[in-house]
């Protein structure tokens, strides 16, 4: 520890001084204009000393000295254990090794390292949890991704001293990106500990179903089946898609050799509205090792989602075509466009309104717009140069913009990552970020609380922080804002980087397919996802309102849910906040019905809907370990793999590295010494005991 100030040393000499000089002004020179001195000599020179003591300790704080210490601190080198914990390793013929002796082996294994290293221990699965935190220790997790848990602990340990990672799984990932690639942005080494067995044994199973979760009805729709084999030459199976029962679908499947792949196209039919759980399935042949796999339950939503849409433009202009060519592709949309001086339709016939430039300044675009939207019918507003912006202000739709200059912005596209009324890929939105900018106009921009914004406009290289494309919902209907022109070079822009206008007509159908998605007007509504995961617990919340649309949590709300055999059971709805919420917990898969109910003010109220939970059998898909992966996962990063059996030898081979070091960190710290209390506590006892030696001898 040591003394710094700002000032020349000798300036310390100035404080003893002026120490010295206080304490003979006090106790000599004005003593000598006085009476002889109450004090004796002695005391006299005691009590001058703690005054000078004291001033000068005082004023020597006035030149703001700063103390610095330096503090070492060593860091052992982390390594992470990291175990495989999916279910696949529930179907190896070692199963019960894992679940006993291997986990004996793994611990002893973190403390012979802990003498050495700084050990951190993590199981896996579909997520990442440190051991300490995990709820159990069987082989429970219904996927794999080990690409996320090597971008995980990259992330976690990042500028840390980062020794090395032992990585015990079976190879078998079935989520997440491909662990070789994910492992080469990686800095330290990884070892692995292969488990699992590598045996091919004679199984057929329902590989892969590709498929889209929505569809709409009337329409058919399509579904890709993979069906793998293996070790079945010349065996037969029955491909089967059932829907609740009723078979769509039956083929039968020759397999034809021992590695044997198969893809299967098939359409069916959109039938009834609502989530329908479909089966897809082979049937068992002799010999098989598991019949896990042989069946997958998918759901999908069949919606009614026919539309008919218009587009009002304030004068002729591109983006007009380019909103209709997109909405047109979506065989769900009937899409009309008019000038608004033409436009003789009623607001109620459409599903929504597309209004470019509405409110507009120019005087031929004449049209009430506040009429059209007192229909309740929702709107998305098209902003450009030619927008009122006083006149869109009077509508109080959800956003105002207060501007005394006619200008225009050149607004970029920036994600707001705490949307949430929809969500769009990540690589789109990239793509969508390197769109030309839309002509925005200048002003200040206010957003109703409920808004959310999709796009912030990014001017130049600036997050402005003011929205480009925002969405709100005003009770019973939504309205959106893209507040700017130039959506036609979007959709060219899209062209030519992606050779398609895929990213513009999702981006538009997403916006547009929110906007005019009817609000429910029920009095009691209930929110439920459509699809849970086999192990996700089923969450459910509930609105009552009033007279004027207000939710209140009064009244009691009953819940009673049905699965695909019949049974029925009923809860009932806690309150939260001021609404409803209930934890049903984890289901078995399947479809499910649920109504609820309750009586608010002599009135009965009811809602009904349904939910799926989705079989997944992800790791009955694949039972061989793939410890060639494991070894390449190893090589590439600079470790080596071994045997579970021989998990032991990896404390020497970490031992034996040279990169694998303890690292000194030495910190340099400044504090201002008027920080330090004790300078105050010693300024004070230096005070208090002169005023103790003067009230002893008789003066104060």
């Amino acid at each position: 520890m040591s003394l710094i100030i700002d000032y020349p040393w000798y300036f310390i000499l100035f404080c003893l001084l002026l120490g010295v000089a206080y304490a003979v002004l006090l106790y000599y020179i004005r003593r000598g204009k006085k009476e002889a001195s109450p004090f004796s000599r002695r005391v006299t020179i005691a009590v001058a000393l703690l005054r000078i003591l004291s001033v000068a300790a005082i004023s020597f704080l006035f030149l703001s000295p700063l103390v610095r210490r330096e503090t070492s601190s060593r860091e052992k080198p982390i390594v992470v254990i990291a175990e495989d914990k999916s279910m696949s390793l529930n179907y190896c013929p070692d199963s019960s090794y894992y679940n006993g002796d291997f986990s004996v082996q793994m611990d002893a294994l973190e403390k012979e390292l802990s003498t050495d290293f700084d050990v951190r221990r993590y199981t896996f699965g579909s997520e990442v949890v440190a051991k300490e935190e995990e709820a159990g220790t069987s082989f429970d997790y219904p996927s794999t991704d080990i690409s996320k848990l090597l971008e995980d602990i990259s992330e976690l340990y990042y500028h840390r001293n980062m020794g090395a990672m032992i990585v015990a799984s079976d190879g078998i990932y079935n989520s997440g990106g491909n662990p070789i690639t994910a492992a080469q942005a990686l800095t330290f080494p990884v070892f692995t500990v292969a488990m699992g067995d590598t045996t091919e044994y004679a199984d057929a199973s329902i590989a892969n179903v590709r498929f889209n979760r929505i569809a709409y009805l009337g329409n058919s729709f399509p579904m890709e089946i993979t069906v793998n084999a293996l070790r079945l030459k010349g065996k037969q199976t029955i491909l089967t898609v059932l829907c609740e029962g009723r078979k769509l679908f039956s083929k039968n499947v020759t397999i034809d050799e021992d590695h044997f792949t198969v893809s299967e196209n098939v359409t069916l039919n959109a039938e009834r509205e609502g989530v329908h759980s479909y089966v897809v399935e082979i049937s068992a042949i002799d010999g098989e090792k598991t019949l896990r796999n042989n069946r997958r339950t998918i759901p999908i939503e069949i919606i009614d989602g026919h539309q008919k849409v218009a587009i009002i433009a304030a004068s002729p202009h591109p983006d007009v075509a380019a909103l209709r060519s997109s909405l047109e592709n979506n065989q769900n949309y009937e899409v009309e466009t008019s000038l608004a001086s033409d436009f003789k339709g009623k607001a109620d016939d459409y599903s929504l309104l597309i209004l470019h430039q509405l409110p507009s300044k120019v005087a031929e675009a004449s049209i009430d717009v506040a009429g059209l939207l007192k229909s309740g019918v929702p709107a998305l507003f098209v902003l450009g140069g030619q927008s009122d912006l006083s006149r869109l202000n009077a509508l109080h739709a959800g956003l105002e913009i207060f501007s005394r200059i006619d200008r225009q912005n050149e607004a970029s596209a920036m994600l707001n990552k705490g949307f949430s009324f929809f969500a769009i890929d990540d690589d789109v939105v990239q793509r969508i970020s390197k769109f030309p900018p839309l002509a925005s106009p200048f002003g200040e921009y206010k957003l109703a609380g409920n808004a959310q914004i999709l796009f912030n406009a990014k001017i130049g290289s600036v997050n402005s922080g003011m929205p480009l494309i925002a969405m709100t919902q005003m009770q019973d209907r939504r309205y959106s804002f893209v507040a700017g022109e130039g959506l036609w070079r979007w959709r060219l822009a899209d062209w030519q980087q992606n050779n398609s206008h895929a990213d513009f007509d999702e981006l538009v159908n997403k916006i547009v397919t929110f906007t005019a998605l009817k609000v429910s007007k029920e009095r009691l509504h209930v929110e439920a996802k459509r699809l849970f995961a086999q192990n996700e617990a089923v969450v459910m919340e509930a609105q009552i309102y009033n007279d004027n649309y207000e939710p209140v949590n009064t009244p009691e709300v009953e819940l009673s849910v049905s699965g695909a055999e019949g049974e029925s059971r009923r809860f009932s709805f806690n309150r939260s906040g001021n609404g409803y919420t209930i934890n049903i917990g984890i289901l078995a898969p399947g479809t499910y019905r649920y109504t609820a109910t309750s009586r608010f003010n002599g009135e009965n109220l009811a809602t009904s809907g349904s939910f799926v939970v989705e079989e997944q059998n992800l790791e009955a898909m694949n039972t061989v370990a793939d410890h060639a992966m494991l070894n390449t996962l190893a090589t590439t990063t600079g470790g080596s793999m071994v045997e579970a059996h021989d998990c032991e030898t990896l404390a020497d081979m970490l031992r034996n590295r040279s990169d694998l070091k303890t690292i000194l960190h030495s910190e340099t710290r400044y504090s201002n010494m008027l920080n330090l209390p004790l300078i105050f506590i010693m300024i004070i006892v230096l005070l208090a005991a002169e005023w103790v030696i003067r009230k002893y001898n008789g003066e104060v």
